[in-house]
């Protein structure tokens, strides 16, 4: 029977915790003085760009962040400056530059439990046709750090970078479950405060989630990320590499939860037990 694995390095919620899950509220009233509000602020900026925000500019900045214009607007000058952003011709507008770019892929490159799991996830993908992918947190989402397609019309063409929630998809559910207590009671309570008006529906979603993992090993999501999905997902724990989470979706039609349950799943619990054993292996 699968357990949540607890670790020395994450047995108790540091200050850090709450600083990256909040940003925005810290910065404004952090205290540390090892803690450098100017840098957060050009930090957080960034993060306000996405795929669904890809062109903002100096007011709309200043509305997702808190601060004042003024400050915004000395910040998207030095971030030009650097190369991090780029202003647009005839525009007050700014876009992600190739410095942004060059940051995601040096820290691509550092996770190495991607050139280990690939060969595996190209095997299970192939067998099932249909995308598999690994994600890791990152605050209260789930980020793909490598995707492998196949050749079907199936595909859903979510590539690297690309997000998930983690109170509603199975990698989420999946992270949740494997996480130490402490840290996930923390995260719960982040979630509650987020999504307020749905938390009793979340909480019993995610607790039938916790169930499963536990009776079984892995965590579905079926229809409740995007109603045409159904996923399954499987954690892995390392001392060494941390807490990653492997999925298999489709659409419904695809892959229906008999499947899931029945082939998928249990599939995919033997490819991350051969990838665990690859990278003891590697030590």
């Amino acid at each position: 029977m699968s357990q949540p694995v607890e670790t020395e390095k994450t047995e108790k919620t540091t200050n850090f915790d709450e600083i990256r899950l909040d940003p925005i509220s810290h910065i404004h009233r952090e205290n540390n003085p090892q803690f450098i509000a100017s840098l957060a602020r050009g930090l957080e900026l960034l993060r306000c760009f996405s795929a669904s925000n890809q062109v903002l500019g100096n007011q709309e900045l200043a509305k997702m962040t808190g601060l004042p214009k003024p400050t915004i607007a000395r910040i998207t000058n030095t971030l030009v400056s650097l190369g991090y952003l780029k202003q647009l011709p005839n525009s007050t507008k700014y876009t992600l530059d190739i410095g942004v770019l060059s940051l995601g892929y040096a820290a691509l490159s550092n996770i190495s439990i991607r050139n280990i799991a690939h060969p595996y996830m190209e095997e299970m993908s192939k067998y099932v046709q249909a995308p598999v992918a690994i994600a890791t947190r990152d605050r209260l989402n789930m980020i793909y750090i490598d995707v492998v397609q196949t050749e079907t019309t199936l595909n859903m063409r979510r590539p690297i970078g690309s997000t998930l929630p983690l109170y509603s998809s199975s990698m989420g559910r999946a992270c949740l479950a494997a996480t130490p207590e402490r840290e996930r009671n923390f995260l719960m309570d982040a979630l509650k405060k987020r999504h307020s008006e749905n938390w009793t529906a979340i909480q019993r979603s995610l607790e039938r989630a916790f169930r499963d993992y536990q009776d079984y090993g892995y965590c579905l999501s079926l229809g409740e990320w995007h109603k045409a999905v159904n996923s399954v997902a499987v954690p892995l724990v390392s001392s060494k590499y941390g807490l990653y989470v492997f999925n298999c979706g489709a659409p419904s039609f695809h892959l229906n939860p008999e499947k899931l349950e029945n082939e998928i799943g249990p599939h995919l619990i033997h490819m991350v037990n051969n990838i665990q054993d690859a990278l003891n292996e590697s030590h």
